[in-house]
């Protein structure tokens, strides 16, 4: 077979809002709104300069079902760049912009093909000669809570020699951190006898399968809030002549979400602290190679400096000093501060104390020490917290722990004489 080349890209959702950090900062927020635009630019020229044979997107081109007019022309724009280009675009919508959502009257240029509600094959031809066979299909509703692998036929209509490539919005192996749709296994994808599953839906790139299917998550093309930090793009997929894939990643995103930790344990004045976050900023700035950045910054560490960070407004004025320093494009800017430093207490040495603290923090830690004592405690908790209004999820023991141990640091300072 011809080897050939193409982009596996992903969760485009352009026109993202981002709502809350535009009330905040106006020019981050207008920076990231316009940030999804130019990661899709980024994508159209990367498929012309990499000169791919064409380019799968596995939905969630848009941010929502009833997508802006923006957003879809320059969309529409984008495919026609890479029409003109010769670049051939395959194209399945997922759970945030399924087929029933509001469309605007567009017209496609050449060789752009959405799928449609069913499965269906389309063969990709180079210099007239068939290289690839897709089957795909789109969301028709955003709630989509069938395997739709099952709906996938195989064997390939078209010639055996092809490389085959599914298209497809899921979840494979029910990730938490993403809605349930389209559910599927990884052995419901094996046995297909497809090559190459081009996968959606979960944004944090990852290779579930590498061959014989390769199964892959190329993540989304542009982080939307912290919990998405880390370079985002597609992938540039090369077939050989004995059709077998790799991959590379290829970063496309313009604005970068990184976390940052700033231990104060060594740390004695506000000054000195303020010149190691900005150490820790400068040096985001350099890993994020002329990106703009988004940071969550974490204070830690046992310290003098923690009743400093206690005072009521110190955090808050921080940030805004913080703030106030981020330069001109490619800026560092610090989207919240989580102080989690404490004070310089040894629990364990206090808590042998013949006192009350003492006998409190040696009761405390003895119950989440017992396997038993955490589940009572969280029996107590859950009543409260899953209240008939509420709504809530009972909290897992896990919780329970943090919660308790965060008590015991409060009691410690509550309780604990002044110097």
């Amino acid at each position: 077979m011809q080897p050939f080349r193409f982009v596996h890209a992903a969760d485009l959702h352009i026109d993202s809002p981002f709502r809350g950090l535009r009330d905040v900062d106006r020019r981050v927020g207008e920076r990231l709104r316009e940030s999804t635009f130019e990661a899709f630019r980024n994508l159209v020229d990367l498929c012309v300069d990499e000169q791919v044979d064409f380019v799968v997107i596995a939905g969630d081109i848009y941010d929502g079902a009833d997508r802006s007019v923006r957003a879809q022309l320059r969309f529409r724009d984008g495919m026609r760049r890479l029409s003109d280009a010769g670049v051939a675009a395959y194209i399945v919508h997922g759970n945030h912009d399924p087929l029933d959502g509001w469309l605007s009257a567009l017209t496609w240029p050449e060789g752009v093909h959405i799928f449609g509600p069913e499965p269906e094959w389309k063969t990709v031809e180079l210099n007239g000669e068939p290289i690839a066979a897709i089957q795909g299909v789109s969301f028709p509703t955003r709630e989509v809570r069938e395997n739709l692998v099952a709906r996938f036929a195989t064997p390939t209509p078209a010639e055996d020699s092809l490389f085959t490539i599914g298209l497809l919005h899921a979840n494979v192996g029910g990730n938490p951190d993403h809605d349930n749709y389209a559910p599927c296994t990884l052995d419901d994808l094996k046995l297909t006898a497809l090559d190459y599953w081009a996968l959606g839906h979960v944004h944090t790139r990852q290779t579930l399968r590498r061959q014989n299917p390769a199964v892959v998550y190329p993540g989304n093309i542009q982080g939307r809030h912290p919990n998405e930090s880390g370079p985002r793009g597609c992938l540039v997929v090369d077939v050989s002549e004995e059709g077998a894939a790799s991959t590379r990643f290829h970063p496309l995103d313009v604005v970068r979400w990184e976390p940052a930790t700033v231990d104060i344990t060594e740390i004695g004045s506000i000054d000195r602290l303020e010149a190691a976050i900005q150490q820790k900023l400068d040096d985001l700035a350099v890993k994020a190679e002329g990106r703009d950045v988004i940071c969550s910054l974490t204070l830690s560490g046992r310290g003098a400096m923690h009743a400093e960070l206690v005072r009521q407004g110190a955090v808050e004025d921080l940030l805004v000093e913080l703030r106030a320093t981020a330069s001109e494009s490619p800026w560092v800017w610090v989207e919240r501060i989580y102080d989690r430093t404490r004070p310089e207490i040894d629990l364990d040495a206090r808590g042998e104390a013949d006192d009350f603290l003492g006998a409190a923090l040696r009761h405390s830690a003895e119950v989440l020490q017992d396997g038993e004592g955490v589940r009572e405690l969280a029996a107590v908790v859950g009543e409260v917290f899953t209240g008939r209004k509420s709504g809530l999820p009972a909290p897992s023991d896990e919780q329970i722990r943090n919660w308790a141990a965060e008590a015991r640091w409060q009691l410690a300072e509550l309780l604990e004489p002044e110097e």
